[in-house]
């Protein structure tokens, strides 16, 4: 079985930044060696960066959304994300990222692992 993800924004910045650690995830994504899925959230946290104000930037991030399966944010998702922001005390978009994976069964590929530590309901893993 592949293992299976859920990437997080910072991951995909670093990759948006040229940091090779980062490209190589991604690569392993797109020759599908690894299953990677985004939450909606992280799709909106792209789109409001500086840089997306270029249409260049804009298709460049339409296209690397392309490899992964996209979760929208539902009702189980939602109501997951707001049980973890109350019992954990954690940002609503990272409630989401972590509920996203908890539906998936999936981890957390993320850099900021104290971000998520204490939700005890999905692992986290750093990416390098």
């Amino acid at each position: 079985m592949k293992p299976a993800f859920v990437v997080d924004t910072d991951v995909l910045v670093d990759h948006l930044r040229g940091f090779e650690p980062a490209k190589k995830i991604l690569r392993q994504i797109g020759d599908r060696e690894i299953i990677g899925y985004i939450s909606s959230v992280t799709e909106a946290e792209l789109f409001a960066g500086k840089e997306a104000v270029s249409a260049d930037r804009r298709n460049e991030l339409n296209e690397l959304i392309k490899l992964f399966e996209k979760i929208i944010l539902d009702n189980e998702i939602a109501q997951k994300s707001g049980e973890f922001r109350r019992n954990y005390g954690v940002e609503i978009p990272d409630a989401i990222i972590a509920a996203t994976a908890f539906y998936k069964g999936s981890k957390v590929l993320t850099k900021n692992k104290k971000d998520f530590e204490k939700i005890r309901e999905v692992v986290i893993e750093e990416p390098y």
